[in-house]
């Protein structure tokens, strides 16, 4: 078993008992893909809901629209069966206050909801997710068998 570090706006693919780890995602968006059948998996770490293509520094991994079509797109460069993929979504936390009048106004809101919308435009269900709340969370991905551990800020261990 390798351990494999996802940095921020980054992306890496793990086989069998490979552990993708990355830390402190906070209002950032953790995306978990995974066919258990071929044992491959991929994380994303991504900072922001939408690519701007007008930007010369384009980088698709930092978006979760982009981010999350090249994670799909690299897993089935790898063979994976389309039907068989699955996903976890973690993060997406409320990290700041700025006196927002709509709880929906935040970063962390918008990740979560444009994960699943192109996770759902990919056919890709979502079987977990620990999204939300005002803490920052470090995500273990076990890539062939899905299996997601986290542990948060606060000293709190979960399984999903």
């Amino acid at each position: 078993m390798g351990q494999i570090v996802v940095g921020l706006a980054d992306m890496k693919i793990g086989k069998g008992d490979d552990e993708l780890v990355t830390y402190a995602l906070g209002s950032c968006i953790g995306v978990c893909m995974y066919d258990k059948v071929s044992g491959v998996g991929g994380m994303l770490h991504a900072m922001l809901p939408m690519a701007d293509m007008s930007t010369s520094m384009f980088l698709a991994q930092k978006y979760v629209d982009t981010g999350t079509s090249y994670l799909y797109k690299s897993l089935c460069r790898r063979g994976i069966n389309k039907n068989l993929l699955r996903a976890k979504i973690i993060g997406g936390a409320r990290m700041f206050e700025f006196g927002m009048a709509n709880s929906n106004d935040d970063i962390g809101t918008y990740n979560v909801m444009q994960a699943r919308k192109y996770l759902a435009e990919l056919n890709v269900p979502v079987e977990a997710e620990m999204t939300g709340g005002f803490v920052g969370r470090t995500v273990y991905f076990t890539a062939g068998a899905g299996q997601v551990r986290i542990r948060t800020t606060d000293n709190k261990d979960y399984c999903i």
